[in-house]
Order: structure tokens, then sequence, then C-alpha cells
């Protein structure tokens, strides 16, 4: 392929890639809560570039006063999931009360809140109160009837095992999902909490050498914020590497199914791919990113329109479109159902 590019040959698509923009791993927040705690949370996030799902449960003061908040948040690239209604919870729970709870009020009138009161397309996921119910075939199967694409849970609490559920990639079951670990101070009827920041960082730092899913779940309620406390010093930890996607819970687990459902098709006539996804695109929104060996004198075009390059900066939103370039690689992040072509560049 590279004696062929030397020559002066067409781009030849490579491959698509695990992340977005080619990332090395992936960071992806969770809180959860409707609480007062939230706005606080949401802006300690952003003066670090995380990017997370925060679950609120809609008929739970004071989610009244939240919404223009949130709303700011989804702008800034965040996502609303669903933490039901009313957040109803039992230790234990049992089949009766799950049945009662995971009614279709809850969970497909959750989801219907958040749509009307924000500006967001698409309520992707779902976080199980307490963690009840998250091993229940028919109530996964409720939360995959009213179109959620990942249920996070909330492991055995009681015992601690909610602390570090040890999840460094997409779960194996999307609807009885984990995460990688909490950080926040004891609370509910945990026995302890997550607060050593050289633990959590350290937990972080594995990940990522694995090239892996960076998953950080916290309640807003049980941290102290500022940059000496310990959620700040984390977050600044993991925060701004630009061979890092850092992406909203849902959105990361849509790129997924988008990605190995993106098809990709040389043309005849001039240098043009179709690029193509037979998917809903309000549920499947984002971009994939595909590479190609290229000259370095072409440009990448997306159904007309030039794309811009990047060089650098974060990888941060998962519906952006542009290219940057490793020497002869060509990382090209597009939306599907679009006609690539490669252009010369023009001064």
């Amino acid at each position: 392929m590279l004696a062929a590019l030397a020559c002066g040959q067409s781009p030849v698509f490579v491959r698509k890639t695990k992340y977005l923009n080619g990332a090395r791993a992936v960071v992806t927040h969770t809180i959860d809560d409707s609480t007062r705690f939230v706005p606080d949370c949401v802006d300690a996030m952003d003066k670090y570039g995380i990017k997370a799902t925060i679950f609120v449960s809609t008929e739970r003061e004071p989610i009244s006063t939240l919404w223009p908040r949130l709303e700011r948040a989804i702008a800034d690239g965040h996502e609303i999931g669903s933490h039901s209604r009313r957040h109803q919870c039992k230790w234990p729970d049992d089949e009766t009360f799950c049945a009662a709870a995971y009614s279709d009020s809850e969970i497909a009138g959750s989801r219907d809140d958040i749509l009307a009161h924000t500006r967001q397309p698409y309520v992707w996921s779902w976080c199980y109160p307490c963690g009840n119910c998250a091993g229940l075939g028919f109530v996964q199967q409720r939360l995959a009837a009213a179109g959620y694409l990942v249920a996070r849970n909330y492991p055995d609490e009681a015992r601690d095992g909610h602390l570090v559920p040890n999840l460094n990639d997409w779960a194996a079951n999307p609807y009885n999902a984990a995460y990688t670990q909490v950080a926040q101070k004891k609370g509910g009827i945990a026995l302890s909490g997550n607060t050593d920041v050289a633990r959590l960082n350290a937990k972080f730092d594995e990940v990522y050498a694995q090239g892996g899913i960076y998953n950080l779940m916290s309640h807003p309620q049980w941290l102290d914020y500022g940059p000496d406390a310990f959620y700040e010093r984390h977050l600044a930890h993991i925060a701004r590497r630009a061979d890092i996607w850092y992406v909203p819970m849902g959105p990361l687990y849509a790129y997924r199914t988008l990605r190995d459902r993106t098809e990709v098709r040389r043309l005849k006539g001039p240098i043009r791919y179709a690029v193509s996804a037979n998917l809903d695109p309000k549920t499947y929104n984002g971009s994939v990113t595909l590479v190609f060996l290229a000259p370095s004198t072409l440009r990448p075009v997306a159904s007309g329109t030039p794309l811009p390059e990047r060089s650098d900066g974060m990888t941060d939103r998962w519906t952006d479109q542009y290219y940057r370039r490793e020497g002869k690689t060509l990382f090209v992040t597009v939306r599907p159902n679009t006609i690539l072509e490669f252009r010369p560049l023009t001064n």
C-alpha cells in the first residue's frame, strides 16, 4: 500500500478505529441523582473537560430548578440519562417490587420528561435506582423496548461491591453495565467510600495503559469540590489528554454499534467512497473514524464540504467531523450516510 501511495495512486481505506479519532483510550463519567449538588459537579467537570452522563430522576426535586443547567450541559457535550421518575428503592429487592417499580411511567415517562425539558435528541442511557433489579431479564427487556441502549448498575452497595466493579471495556451485557470505580465519600448503605487520590489515579493509569475504557462513577452529594479536594484532584489527573476520547456513556455505547454497522465502499469515477449505516440517525447521531493511507496532497471532503484539519486538541464531541494526519496515515472522522471524496489541497 505504501508503495502505491509513493507512486501517487488513490487513497486506500484501511479500517475503522476502535475509538473515535483513533484515541488510545476512553474516559466516560456518570453521576447520579437529582440533588442540589449537580450544578457544582458539572461545573467541576467542565473545568477539566470531562464529559459525563448525568442521571436524573425527573419527578424528584429539585429537578425543576436543574433543567436550565442541564440544558447548558447538553450544549457542552454532556448527556442527560434517566434515573427513573421517582427513584424507588428496596433492600433487598425482589421480583414483585421490580415489576411494579419498572412501570411504563417510570421507564418511558422519565425518558419523555427529559426530551420535553431539553433539546437532547435522544435518551440513550438508564441508571438503576439503588442498583435494584439490574440482573432481571424482564426489567432489561422493558428498558430495551423503551429504546435505551445501555443501563448502568450499582452492584452490592451493602457490601461495598459498588466501589471498584473493575469494568475496563464495554459491558458484555449493556443492560447490566458496570463501571471501573467509584470516586465518592461513604454514603447510602455503603460501608465505605473511595477517596484516596493515589488509589483512584493508579486505577485510571492501569486502564489507560491497557487502552481501555475508564468509566468513573460518582454521586455529587458525596463529593468535595475545589482544586485541593479528592474529586477535582482526580479529574485533573485524567483530564485534557490528546490521546483520550472524553464522551458520555450513552454515546459511547452508540458508537460501538455505529462503528460496527458502518460500511465503506469505493465508488467508480473520482476518488470517492460511500460511507453508510442502516441505523436511525437520531439514535446513532455520532461520527465514526476511518483510517486511510493517503498522499499528503489530498484533502477529504464530506458530501461536498471540505473537512477541517485538526492536528491537536481533545477529542470531546461525538458528532464533529474533521481529519488529522500521522505521516501517510489519514484519520477521517465523519458522520455516516455521506459521500467521502478526496480532492487536491489548494493554498
